[in-house]
């Protein structure tokens, strides 16, 4: 384990071939550059197939998310008695789950709380409006991206939980995303994720916080990210939001933390989503002290989440080098800031009802 914490392990006999390419990765994806290392691509895809890199790169997303957010968060350790029930294997139960999802459907609310309107003059003075298609500036564009590493599939081709995955996922969101594509070589994870991004990013089965508020993190943490595709889709949603263009252009300099274009309430937000792009938060009373003035306790966890998800998605995009949408598409995709519960609801019930009698070993 100590081999892990320094470049050791790439010339240890304690770990495969296979491992040591693994943990490269990893680093790689946690450092942001696995987009730019076209050798370490190659050196996992000696050992990976389409599929396995798609669940490696995830996994790693998944701690980049639980990293800023527990971190961020200052989680204290629990007792031991309770992390040995936690992680009493390494074996997650099907039908464990399929049972979690049984009960969100029977306890499904009838209605869910609205968003907070507190503070957000800006946000609240534009929120249900549209900018003018003339108005629109291209998206910002940034190098590195290149063309894709994996194929993408569609929902008429491949594995059969694939194309349902992706069935369920035109259904939900009006569309597939070339990320959704991507996503569709794991489709038993992806199932499970999707409706966790939507619940942050947008407003209806009861976010807290206003989406265009959301979407001004979700930006500006794109920028630090330099994460184009999901600056793309971000950008869109924030159109259909009515967030302007100057803010939008804002977004992208240095100092927007302080730029008189946002409230109060804004540049806190903002403030807080560029440490915990960096993990440094959790070192900044001071930052969270402003924090506390204009956010509640539970606004400050979902944003938290919110930034934290933000994080995952870019890194994992970057590393596997979605390629982008038309803009047509990508704002077909991006219409509204708010989904149906109704929706969502519905897209549990399809995962039940096309739930496998038996999944695929890991190797």
């Amino acid at each position: 384990m100590q081999e892990l914490a320094s470049s050791d392990y790439l010339t240890s006999t304690h770990f495969s071939p296979r491992e040591r390419a693994a943990v490269l990765w990893a680093e790689h994806v946690a450092k942001n550059t696995a987009r730019e290392r076209d050798d370490v691509y190659d050196e996992v895809k000696r050992h990976f197939t389409d599929a396995e890199l798609v669940e490696l790169t995830d996994v790693c997303g998944v701690f980049a998310v639980s990293n800023r957010f527990q971190d961020t968060m200052r989680l204290p350790i629990e007792e031991q008695g309770e992390i040995d029930k936690i992680k009493s294997s390494i074996r997650a139960n099907p039908e464990r789950i399929k049972a979690f999802i049984e009960t969100l459907i029977k306890t499904w609310p009838t209605d869910f709380p609205s968003p907070s309107s507190v503070g957000d003059t800006h946000t609240n003075a534009v929120r249900s409006a549209l900018t003018a298609p003339d108005a629109k500036a291209p998206v910002k564009t940034m190098p590195g991206i290149g063309s894709p590493c994996l194929p993408m599939l569609n929902a008429d081709e491949g594995a059969v939980d694939s194309a349902r995955f992706l069935s369920a996922a035109r259904t939900l969101l009006g569309g597939i995303s070339n990320a959704h594509r991507i996503w569709a070589h794991s489709p038993h994870v992806a199932k499970l994720f999707l409706p966790y991004q939507i619940s942050l990013e947008r407003e209806g089965v009861g976010s807290i916080l206003q989406t265009p508020l959301k979407l001004l993190v979700l930006i500006r943490t794109a920028h630090l990210n330099a994460a184009t595709y999901s600056l793309a889709h971000r950008t869109a949603l924030a159109r259909a939001a009515g967030i302007s263009e100057e803010r939008l252009a804002a977004l992208g300099t240095e100092d927007c933390g302080a730029s008189p274009l946002f409230s109060a309430r804004e540049r806190a937000a903002l403030v807080w989503a560029h440490h915990i792009a960096d993990n440094s938060a959790k070192r900044r009373e001071d930052i969270f002290d402003e924090l506390k003035i204009h956010f509640s306790v539970a606004e400050i966890v979902e944003l938290t989440g919110t930034c934290a998800m933000a994080n995952r998605l870019d890194l994992v995009h970057n590393a596997l080098r979605v390629p982008l949408e038309s803009p047509e598409q990508i704002e077909a995709l991006n219409r509204s800031v708010r989904l149906d519960p109704a929706r969502i609801k519905a897209y549990l019930q399809t995962l039940l009802a096309d739930w496998p009698q038996q999944f695929p070993e890991s190797r």
